[in-house]
This record gives structure tokens, sequence and C-alpha cells, in this order.
């Protein structure tokens, strides 16, 4: 969840190297180098990163449960459910939905005081209008909201561009969703002239 909410708020997201993939900090590293330990790419010697004797590289290898054998990027490259493919997917979507990264940014009222609510809407110079409606549950039990989408006709569908799952806005433009626990949506919605993702 926090993840998809680095991405979905407003500026750039920014990621620090081995993060997509959960490398831990390397606590033996003094202070802020601690953060900057060799990447992790295999579970081999060195983590990948070099063939050099481990007293010859520019920082030690992190060990333990956080060390290359545990955590490195080419087993999470090959695993659809791995921290690296999640940031992968969040990434394209976020590319994907211009909305996101350069739209007007409003807050929406919800009937879930946890849950943290945002729609972003884009119209470049005119053209078809994109717009995505943004759920973050900040809480840790699953819960059941409804949104009121302003000027959103009846029967409007919305696309998870996550599940793949759709919805439908109904009457006065309410939207109600099932969030879980920690939970988010990406929701697209398929407005006239924005077939990119139907």
């Amino acid at each position: 969840m926090v993840y998809s909410l680095l991405f979905a708020l407003p500026g750039t997201p920014v990621l620090f190297y081995g993060e997509e993939i959960g490398m831990g900090e390397n606590l033996d590293i003094p202070g802020r180098l601690s953060v900057r330990s060799p990447m992790q790419w295999t579970a081999g010697k060195n983590g990948g990163f070099s063939v050099a004797k481990p007293s010859a590289l520019v920082a030690p290898v992190t060990v333990g449960p956080y060390g290359a054998e545990h955590v490195n990027a080419e087993d999470q490259r090959y695993d659809p459910d791995s921290l690296l493919s999640f940031v992968g997917q969040l990434a394209r979507r976020y590319r994907e939905c211009p909305e996101v990264g350069m739209g007007d940014y409003e807050v929406l009222a919800s009937d879930a005081p946890a849950v943290l609510v945002h729609r972003c809407t884009w119209n470049p110079f005119g053209g078809g209008t994109s717009s995505s409606v943004l759920v973050h549950n900040l809480a840790p039990a699953a819960t059941t909201l409804t949104v009121h989408l302003a000027e959103v006709e009846d029967g409007t569908e919305v696309l998870d561009l996550f599940s793949g799952e759709r919805h439908t806005v109904g009457r006065e433009g309410r939207l109600t969703l099932d969030v879980g626990g920690y939970g988010h949506h990406w929701l697209r919605l398929l407005l006239p002239g924005d077939r990119r993702l139907r």
C-alpha cells in the first residue's frame, strides 16, 4: 500500500536502488552509507555485484535474512508475486495514466474515515479527458466504502488497473468498493474518447 501511495500522490515517485526488491540496510556500515551496500543482483558470490574478493568491494555485502541468498533481483524477476514485479507494475500503470502524474488532484469524501480517496483528471490541450480514482486504506481492517464522483454519468464503467475487475458507477455518481486492510485500488474511469485501457 505504501508503494502504491508513493506512485499515486502528486510529485515524482523516487526509489533508492535496491528498494524495489526490498533490500535491507547493512547496519555494519556506519552512518548514512548503511543504505549503500552493493546491489544484490543474484544469490551468488557478492550478490552478483562483483567477482572481486569480498575485502576488495567498495562496501561489505549484506548478510542474514536480507542477504543476497534471500533477497535478489534475479529470483524476483521471475516471480509474479514479488515486490519487484509489483513495483514494475506500478511504474507501468503510472506511465499509462498521465493524469496520475500530471493531472489535477482532488481529495474525495467517503464514508470510510481511514481510507484516502483522491481523483486525478487530465485534459491535455482539449483532447480526451483521462480520469482515475485512487483508493488507499490506511487501516489494518478491510472495509466497504461509497464515494461520490461528481459529473460522472450513472452506468460509467470503472476498470481496476491491478485486478482487471470492472465496477459500475451507480445513481448520482456513487461508487461502492471493498478494500482490504492496507489495500489499494487504482480505478480508471472509462470515459468517452478514452479507449486506451479498455
